[in-house]
């Protein structure tokens, strides 16, 4: 019996890397400052957001320099707020998608922006919108965000490796972990020690945080995927969409536009062999999976459908996130579990409740 492993952001999170879209964005603005120092325009325009100062005699340069943006520390995203509020002197245009983004973060200090892509790119926004201006807009986020996980990259050593998950990858598996309609598959496996044989980590992120457990833990049988890429190959990294399950998807395909279809994940797959090992593990012999910091979301529905509902797959259990306050998302987890579920009793059974489960940095 194996373990699958399902690695997210909130793997590096748990690390102390500021990886969240919101940490993203707010580098972004803060980039877009620092753009204005030797700017001899009135204009500031990278295909996302344009800041304008409306007197064409007077250039951001001048602005940066008068205003003390020369200086090391700068906050670009209070800077760029008293840009939006003084209407008589800036304008601030936004393309339609990274302007939701931006709203989705300052109404609720988080954003899923694979999943606004899709909305724009099928119309669910209600504003019909040409595949390839959507697509732009992907691509130049994409570069931004490529950039900004380099540099989060550069703090990456095996000083930030935590012992509590560095044991929870590699411990026994727990009969009580085992759903019901799994357990004559697990009666015949179980050993003296019920070790996993083999252990796939699916790692979500583009970081190279859990290659820092793959050499600490030193075991023949643990294998590393990057399914979406990583910061090493830039080219090669998936951004986009993946769920085919959605109503649109098949919109979509009738659309008969390539264009389209260029960021869906499981085509993007194709491009690379990762895919073909998961594929591979969950056929071989049956797997527990876990999941630590990935937040199970529609936007990777396609692949998490597969990996769920697969004959092979006896449990599924989520180490949560714990707040300051208390409180826990171990349901907010098993909710956006259950969407990537077609077979509710199924799900039911294969979830492990949570007086079994723990935080991620828990002991």
């Amino acid at each position: 019996m194996n373990r699958l492993i399902l690695i997210g952001n909130g793997f590096d999170l748990a690390h102390g890397l500021k990886t969240s879209y919101a940490d993203f964005i707010e580098w972004y603005w803060t980039k877009r400052v620092k753009g204005f120092r030797g700017l001899l325009s009135n204009k500031s325009d990278d295909g996302l957001c344009c800041l304008q100062i409306k007197d064409k005699e007077y250039v951001w340069n001048v602005l940066a320099f008068e205003n003390g943006l020369y200086n090391a520390n700068i906050d670009g995203p209070a800077i760029i707020e008293e840009i939006k509020r003084d209407t008589t002197n800036f304008s601030v245009q936004y393309t339609p998608m990274f302007h939701e983004i931006c709203k989705n973060i300052e109404t609720k200090g988080w954003v899923d922006i694979e999943e606004i892509y899709y909305k724009h790119l099928t119309g669910q926004n209600n504003k019909a919108r040409l595949p390839q201006d959507v697509n732009k807009e992907l691509y130049i986020i994409k570069a931004y965000l490529i950039e900004y996980l380099t540099e989060i990259q550069k703090n990456i050593s095996d000083k930030i490796i935590l012992q509590n998950i560095k044991t929870k990858i590699s411990e026994p598996i727990k009969e009580n972990d085992i759903a019901i309609g799994s357990m004559a598959i697990y009666n015949d496996w179980k050993g003296m020690f019920n070790n996993p044989d083999e252990i796939m980590l699916l790692n979500f992120n583009y970081t190279s945080t859990a290659n820092i457990y793959v050499s600490k833990l030193d075991m023949y049988s643990l294998i590393h995927i990057h399914i979406h890429g990583n910061l090493n190959n830039p080219q090669g990294i998936i951004f986009g969409y993946g769920d085919e399950l959605d109503d649109s998807y098949t919109n979509l395909l009738r659309e008969n536009d390539n264009e389209y279809l260029k960021n869906i994940k499981s085509i993007k797959y194709l491009e690379a062999s990762n895919y073909r090992k998961m594929l591979g593990f969950i056929e071989a012999d049956s797997y527990q999976i876990y999941i630590m910091g990935h937040s199970c979301g529609i936007s990777d529905r396609t692949l998490l459908n597969t990996l769920f509902e697969h004959k092979n797959c006896v449990s599924i259990k989520p180490f949560y996130h714990k707040r300051l306050d208390g409180t826990d998302n171990y349901m907010e987890i098993v909710q956006n579990i259950s969407r990537n579920f077609t077979d509710m009793k199924l799900m039911r059974d294969r979830v492990v409740n949570k007086t079994l489960c723990k935080g991620l940095l828990e002991e």
